[in-house]
């Protein structure tokens, strides 16, 4: 199972749930935004950064 998250439109305190999450139960988590963001590091929490625009990260 992979988590896929528009970064964009989530809330921070949603993104660090998932953070935690994806630390302790080892999915993979990859945010999909189109401004760069910190995340933690680890293997399996990763990003995308795609071009501005008004649904870019649903594509």
């Amino acid at each position: 199972m992979k988590i896929w998250v528009d970064a964009d439109a989530c809330p921070v305190a949603i993104k660090e749930i998932l953070f935690r999450a994806a630390r302790r139960t080892g999915l993979q988590l990859t945010l999909v935004a189109n401004l760069p963001m910190r995340v933690p590091e680890a293997p399996n929490i990763d990003t995308i950064l795609v071009p501005s625009g008004f649904d870019v990260a649903d594509s």
